[in-house]
């Protein structure tokens, strides 16, 4: 097990805005509208139409000038000692179960994967890759497979390019969702939106065609993200100039609000509002994504985050609000602008472990975020504050609603580059409020690309407290398919869905380098321990501390405990043990002179060996 290390800083300030430059377009309809029905028997034709080695339009992305000057400071190094950096108990490390290839064996992958993935309650899984969609069971059984061009053939023309999927599941209504883009010009732009008739997504689904340019124009769109609540499907995607630069070619993000339930019906059109024209000082944001409830998805209004994904460093992230659903009246967008004592930036391009074989990391933006009990938790990938190295910064954002605050995470390893963040709630129900598992990809100069995971939960007032870092699953060899560029498309997302009737079990997809050098698909099945050990109440002062540091804390019950001391490195440097403790308050004061300056973490361990609190101690 490689190691983890975390940075706790808190983020702060607050200003608010209202948009109401926003235009609101209610009277689109759908370009077309027909039924596919995934039962029907045509896998040689489906084998024909696999397009091995093909790329997807690469994202959008303005950090070319920033990635290239990183790319160019940064050099391959003599690894350091793999000793595990800080981490937490191991009590909390999720525990994996079924996993498996998620597409048929011998159909090759996408070039970037895009890996999305959903499962029903019935345990039916939905993955989808550039350019294919294979279902299977829990087990990993295929059940059905199909490409994203056999979907729309005969429907939209003589076009064959499809790509950027995602799918999700409804666990309100039973139901399937797909979305994935066709075209890359104006001339054939569209967003491909499905909806399952019942819940066997191996049958007859409805889908439809939104126009790619709804505001007309040589434009197109790209990049998809979707999430849902009770009432609507939200894509949000990002509006492009043909032939034109990545620097010049963004127009703007747009935000579409669509009824499911006519959907799900088949109604031949569907009930949408296109948000258009977000902004702020008098720039168009850029790249949005859509917060997925947790749990609560009986709620008119819905959130999204965007960062400023092309910034060498940044300390922005604007809140969204749309304020009542498709079918409700006076919705309008509110913009919340919150600002950082930390940055996020750009991270560099990831080696792989034989020279001249690079992974790109793309930009910051953010890539996937949920909510739940007034709290955001959110995703991205960014450049480490101390070193040239790709990282996942993970944020909350407290009391959403009412007076949001953001405090922040840095998860990154002493040998690996991370990247392509998802995040699910993991939670038994409403009381684990930050009960999140964080799934993303790695790769390290003596680690061939593969797929992690880390679980997270905290209790409010109190440090988070985060798991080793556990591999899904590893790789097999370098990612090599796309030889015009050493730097290999990597991406350019993973996906991690809860499973809504067993609490506690998680279903992810990423990517491994398999022995072919492509990207391949892997799922696994989490399983996590909800139960918070920890002490209620605690508090160290002064921190930073020079010569000695005051520790108080509440015990909920009599114990004998370790106070222990650790460097970043994992030794131990001070230590109280054996301490008697009845329930209650009790106070410790622990001597520090003679200590290096810099970061520490203290831990309480009670007479089981079980780490029941982890602070951050600064050394002055």
């Amino acid at each position: 097990m490689r190691g983890v290390f975390i940075l706790l800083i808190s983020l702060f300030t607050v200003q608010l805005f209202a948009q109401s430059e926003v235009t609101i377009t209610k009277d689109l309809k759908v370009y077309k509208h027909w039924t596919f029905d995934f039962s029907e028997d045509n896998n040689l034709l489906e084998l024909s139409r696999i397009k091995d080695r093909e790329a997807a339009p690469k994202p959008i992305m303005r950090s070319e000038a920033v990635k290239q000057k990183l790319d160019q400071l940064r050099t391959r190094k003599v690894l350091k000692n793999k000793s595990s950096y800080i981490t937490n108990s191991d009590d909390v490390t999720p525990e994996l179960g079924s996993n498996f290839l998620g597409t048929r064996v011998g159909t090759g992958a996408g070039i970037p994967n895009d890996n999305t993935m959903a499962i029903s309650n019935d345990g039916i899984i939905i993955s989808a890759i550039n350019t294919t969609v294979t279902m299977l069971s829990d087990k990993g059984e295929i059940l059905k497979f199909r490409t994203l061009s056999a979907i729309v053939a005969g429907q939209l023309g003589f076009l064959d390019r499809f790509y950027d999927p995602k799918v999700t599941y409804d666990p309100i209504a039973d139901r399937f969702i797909l979305v994935f883009l066709e075209g890359s010009n104006s001339d054939d732009t569209r967003i491909v939106v499905g909806f399952t008739e019942t819940n066997d997504p191996t049958g007859k689904w409805n889908f439809y065609a939104l126009t790619g340019k709804p505001l007309g124009g040589a434009t197109w769109s790209d990049y998809p993200i979707i999430a849902h609540n009770g009432t609507d499907l939200y894509i949000t995607v990002n509006l492009l100039r043909d032939n034109e630069s990545w620097q010049e070619g963004f127009v703007e993000s747009f935000i579409w609000q669509v009824n499911k339930q006519d959907g799900y019906e088949g109604k031949d059109d569907l009930t949408q509002n296109l948000f258009s024209g977000i902004a702020y000082g008098g720039a168009p944001v850029w790249s949005i994504c859509p917060v997925q409830p947790a749990l609560d998805f009986e709620q008119d209004n819905m959130y999204f985050l965007s960062v400023r994904p092309d910034a060498e460093s940044n300390d922005t992230i604007f809140l969204h609000e749309i304020t009542s659903s498709s079918t409700g009246t006076g919705a309008e967008h509110r913009l919340s602008v919150l600002q950082s004592n930390i940055t996020y930036g750009v991270p560099p391009s990831a080696y792989q472990p034989i020279e001249g074989f690079r992974l790109q990391t793309n930009d910051t933006r953010v890539l996937s975020a949920t909510q739940h009990n007034g709290n955001i938790h959110y995703v991205q990938s960014t450049i480490l504050s101390d070193e040239i190295k790709s990282g996942i910064y993970h944020g909350i954002i407290s009391s959403v609603a009412d007076n949001p605050t953001v405090t922040a995470e840095i998860i990154s390893s002493e040998t690996l580059d991370y990247a392509y963040p998802s995040i699910a709630f993991a939670g038994v129900d409403a009381k684990d409020e930050h009960s999140m598992l964080i799934t993303f990809s790695h790769v390290g100069e003596e680690d061939y690309a593969g797929t992690s995971a880390v679980f997270h939960n905290k209790k409010e007032g109190l440090e988070s407290l985060y798991s080793p870092v556990i591999r899904v699953r590893d790789g097999d060899s370098v990612i090599n398919t796309f030889v015009a560029d050493s730097a290999e498309r990597w991406g350019d997302y993973t996906d991690i869905q809860r499973k809504y009737n067993e609490p506690g079990i998680i279903w992810a997809c990423g990517s491994f380098g398999d022995s072919t050098g492509r990207n391949n698909v892997w799922i696994a099945k989490l399983k996590v321990d909800n139960e918070l050990l920890s002490v209620d109440g605690f508090v160290s002062y002064p921190n930073p501390a020079e010569t000695s540091i005051t520790l108080g804390a509440n015990f909920p019950q009599d114990d004998v405990v370790t106070i222990r001391l650790v460097d970043m490195l994992g030794k131990t440097v001070k230590e109280i043990k054996d301490e008697a403790v009845t329930a209650g308050n009790a106070e410790f004061l622990f001597n520090i002179s003679g200590l290096s300056s810099g970061a520490y973490v203290m831990y309480i361990i009670n007479d089981a060996d079980e780490k029941i609190h982890s602070e951050k101690i600064l050394v002055k």
